[in-house]
């Protein structure tokens, strides 16, 4: 029985929560990017899910400071390369 109060023990189980996730992701990368900011307890999981499931290295360039790479071709996306990565 849930008593209201915090999640259910179920949500505090990592590999099922990663295996939820998971399919969400293939739904919605933004739904599971939402349902990782809902708990502290599904965040772990399913940003790692979010992290496993990407296609390039630009979302990962976009995560450091912005004077440490230059882009090519305009705004992130298809079609863009990294032109140079500038050590700090």
């Amino acid at each position: 029985m849930v008593d209201g109060h915090g999640p259910n023990r179920v949500f505090k189980i990592h590999e099922l929560v990663g295996v939820i996730a998971s399919q969400l992701v293939l739904i919605s990368e933004e739904s599971a990017v939402n349902l990782a900011c809902s708990s502290r307890y599904l965040e772990e999981p399913v940003l790692s899910v979010l992290w496993e499931t990407q296609s390039s290295l630009f979302t990962l360039l976009e995560v450091l400071p912005e004077e440490t790479w230059d882009i090519e071709g305009g705004d992130v996306g298809e079609g863009s390369t990294v032109s140079s990565l500038n050590p700090t």
